[in-house]
């Protein structure tokens, strides 16, 4: 027998938007009587989570249906997508594990573990990474602006750019201004980052510990939450990920660091312009 979510997978879409909408609706209503509401996704019955309101964009919906076709990545299966005047429903299906900040923060994370699920993470995001990018531009899944908390703080969406030389442009515009005692040494290694030749490839541009689902020994058992996907260059999975000031150190840190070692130029550079920038 089907599970629920695969048979609604097939039946929702040959019903009424107006339906489909009502019968999410009426489901997250159901779900938040039993389990907590976190974040943007609600939790409900048929072992499905719904993200519904303004700020969901059909975007997430096709960028995770897309990378569930063209790589192994486990990411949920998009049961429905669909826009009713202003608001946005999607309804994905779960998927098994827990957040991996939730199994570090319950049972610990040896250093072999931490090995482990870099291991695992280099190897899954190689098979994004692996995707042709559609065009040099620095923009959002479907060429549109790039939704970004280190971009833009409240995520304004900024850009597209036109290429990763545009982009780091961009960037600079923030009016980075370090000490002198420490002005030259800021720049170059700034200049000497950007200067480097960057791949665009199709970034999760959200990255962190809350959106990795392990089991109880660091399989990685799902990715999720992919509304923020966007063509970055190639460092900036690695960069992005560490950038809120609790992830700049400690264990995911050294996760992150491990997964990505050829990048320690971009983000010596990344972190002095997080210092330096006076603008945001």
């Amino acid at each position: 027998m089907l599970p629920l979510h695969r048979v609604l997978t097939f039946i929702a879409p040959l019903l009424p938007q107006t339906l489909r909408f009502r019968l999410w609706r009426y489901l997250c209503i159901r779900g938040r009587r039993i389990w907590p509401h976190y974040s943007t996704a609600q939790r409900v019955e048929g072992r499905m989570y719904i993200k519904m309101g303004v700020l969901i964009r059909p975007t997430e919906g096709l960028v995770t249906e897309f990378v569930r076709k063209h790589t192994n990545i486990p990411v949920p299966v998009v049961i429905d997508n669909v826009t009713v005047g202003d608001s946005t429903v999607l309804v994905l299906s779960e998927l098994p594990g827990e957040m991996v900040r939730v199994v570090r923060r319950e049972s610990g994370i040896s250093e072999e573990q931490s090995r482990w699920l870099s291991r695992q993470i280099s190897t899954l995001l190689a098979q994004l990474r692996a995707i042709s990018p559609p065009s040099d531009a620095v923009s959002g899944f479907d060429n549109t602006p790039v939704y970004c908390e280190r971009i833009g703080l409240g995520s304004r969406p900024t850009g597209p750019w036109s290429s990763a030389a545009e982009f780091h442009a961009f960037l600079l515009k923030q009016n980075i201004k370090a000490p002198p005692d420490v002005y030259e040494k800021v720049w170059n290694s700034i200049n000497t980052a950007h200067g480097r030749t960057h791949r665009i490839c199709l970034t999760h541009n959200d990255f962190a510990p809350q959106n990795i689902l392990v089991d109880e020994h660091y399989n990685v058992t799902g990715i999720v939450d992919w509304e923020a996907a966007a063509w970055m260059p190639e460092y900036w999975e690695y960069t992005k990920s560490i950038f809120l000031p609790w992830n700049r150190k400690g264990w995911w840190f050294k996760v992150m660091s491990d997964a990505f070692p050829q990048y320690e130029v971009e983000r010596q550079a990344e972190f002095s312009i997080w210092k330096y920038r006076e603008e945001y």
